[in-house]
């Protein structure tokens, strides 16, 4: 309930006096069409009495009983101040309407005094006031907060891609060196390649959603530059089956997958090598399998699969702010065996 008493706060002072406008407007009608004979002078000073007397008991409800103790959840003390107020202004409203009526005309005393409909009124009042008010600050409440938490996300977005970027960077700069130093014919495609990537980086992937096609691309290009450098005789096998030239998706989700395959799936100390990568989409879902080899250990597997980069961490928490309940994340991890498997609903949502 602090959300809603924040906002009692930040009343201003234009709206207030547009709401005064409204209940003296109402009231005016409500005498009018009461008795229409009634002298204009006694309805507009009616009317303007009766604005004042409950536009009072609503702002002193509003501004201070509803934050004070009704939202702290005093509420016998707040009845208790709603009653009182009213028992202490009936006889006052009355006494104003009798004096008021009286100067106009004495046949409208018992319309204008009666005691239990002004006591009930001045209760009523307030108390549909508040009825109104909770529910409208609470989703206006509501809408900020999440406002808030939207620019929170996308900040927090924004610092994971940032993680991403150079990471890769990192990795395929090392290649192009290690080709380099061995004077290979390889190196003007790998620079090719590194060039495409590095546009794809900072031109492209900063957007919320890239081509699934495009990312796919770079995927294979960083494949292609991970087979340069690795063993010969691991087997790197990747299989992308089904229509991804519509389809949109956060960038570099899949990368990060297939990233820590290579990093951990592909080793000097792991004799039968491999990394298995297959992608198939199926109308509007993502399935991504991936299966890597892995160095044998005894506790603290998973943990490696954490060190460096980024690792999973990043990725998982991405997929719970782009993806909350559109995707499915098993993790595999096994003695010799490492398996990712990942469903993803990627159908725009509004």
């Amino acid at each position: 309930m602090e959300y809603l008493q924040a906002l009692f706060q930040r009343k201003s002072g234009s709206l207030a006096w547009m709401q005064g406008l409204a209940w003296f407007i109402f009231f005016l009608i409500f005498c009018y069409l009461s008795l229409a004979s009634w002298p204009w002078e006694f309805i507009l000073l009616w009317a303007f009495i009766n604005t004042l007397f409950y536009f009072t008991l609503v702002y002193i409800n509003l501004g201070y009983l509803l934050p004070q103790f009704f939202l702290k959840q005093s509420f016998g003390i707040y009845t208790f101040l709603i009653i009182g107020i009213a028992f202490v202004a009936t006889p006052l409203k009355v006494y104003v309407n009798r004096i008021l009526a009286l100067s106009f005309d004495h046949n409208l005393l018992g319309w204008t005094v009666d005691s239990k409909l002004t006591f009930i009124s001045l209760i009523i009042v307030p108390a549909l006031s508040s009825l109104a008010r909770i529910p409208l600050d609470w989703f206006k409440m509501l809408s900020e907060k999440k406002e808030l938490e939207t620019k929170n996300i996308e900040t927090e977005l924004q610092s994971l891609k940032n993680q991403i970027n150079p990471h890769f960077l990192f990795n395929t700069l090392n290649n192009l060196y290690a080709l380099t130093l061995k004077k290979s014919d390889m190196a003007p495609e790998v620079i090719l390649k590194l060039s495409d990537m590095m546009r794809y980086m900072l031109y492209e992937c900063n957007e919320d959603k890239v081509s699934l096609e495009r990312d796919l691309k770079y995927i294979t290009n960083y494949i292609d530059l991970e087979k340069i450098r690795l063993n010969k005789n691991a087997d790197i096998a990747i299989q992308i089956t089904g229509d991804i030239s519509k389809t949109r998706i956060a960038p570099l989700m899949i990368l990060a997958f297939v990233e820590n395959s290579f990093k951990h799936g592909i080793k000097n100390s792991i004799g039968n090598a491999f990394i298995h990568i297959m992608i198939e989409m199926h109308e509007e879902v993502l399935e991504l399998i991936i299966e890597n080899s892995k160095e044998s250990v005894v506790a603290g597997s998973m943990h490696n699969h954490r060190l460096g980069g980024i690792g999973l961490s990043n990725v998982k928490r991405r997929l719970q702010i782009l993806y909350p309940s559109r995707h499915s994340l098993l993790i595999d991890d096994q003695p010799d065996l490492f398996r990712v498997h990942l469903t993803l609903n990627t159908k725009e949502t509004i």
